[in-house]
């Protein structure tokens, strides 16, 4: 499935055959929200904008309008979940595809720990603490996360479930392992990918 830039739209295209009848109206909410939510961000920096404006409050503009207009946030948060569970779906097929280039694999734990400190680090409100002490494991806790905090501070369930599907099965030879997340209640994410001997 293709995916927009426009995760709002994308998702208002997803639920015209669920909520055929309210569509309209809660369609218009969800730009005014997003609008809304979208002005506080300005100036800010693309480190941070790139998840909240690109990723977050598309989400929670979606989820508080259909929400509103059908009673139905389950349906919401559904549909929310299986867009993620799709793109995410997408992204495992690609690192699937890299990793079978010869030796690719052994080299996914320290791009993981790049990748991590270069778009999830505090220039983008993320708290980290790398506990990563060999090159054949990555294994970072994410301790302050945007997609929680905004995601509860708008009253809104995380939609942060996708890192399972897209890092869960890359290469026989790595184990990707989640033991906790903040959304669970846990006091940070874990990232363990690491080479299996």
């Amino acid at each position: 499935m293709k995916h927009s830039k426009n995760i709002l739209e994308d998702l208002l295209a997803r639920s015209k055959e669920r909520f055929s009848e309210q569509q309209g109206q809660f369609e218009k909410k969800a730009r005014e929200l997003f609008l809304a939510y979208s002005k506080a961000e300005q100036g800010k920096p693309k480190e941070i904008t790139m998840h909240t404006v690109n990723q977050i409050l598309p989400c929670i503009a979606f989820y508080k309008a259909v929400s509103e207009y059908t009673g139905k946030p389950e349906q919401a948060y559904s549909i929310i979940e299986e867009y993620f569970s799709e793109k995410c779906a997408l992204t495992a097929k690609k690192l699937q595809k890299l990793c079978r280039i010869p030796f690719a694999y052994q080299f996914a734990p320290r791009i993981m720990a790049g990748i991590i400190h270069k778009f999830f680090g505090t220039r983008s409100n993320f708290e980290v603490i790398d506990r990563s002490i060999r090159h054949d494991v990555c294994q970072i806790d994410i301790v302050k996360c945007p997609y929680f905090s905004i995601c509860s501070a708008y009253g809104c369930p995380e939609f942060c479930n996708g890192d399972d599907t897209a890092y869960g099965n890359m290469h026989p030879k790595l184990s990707w392992e989640r033991k906790k997340t903040l959304g669970r209640g846990d006091n940070c994410c874990d990232f363990i990918l690491r080479i299996l001997k």
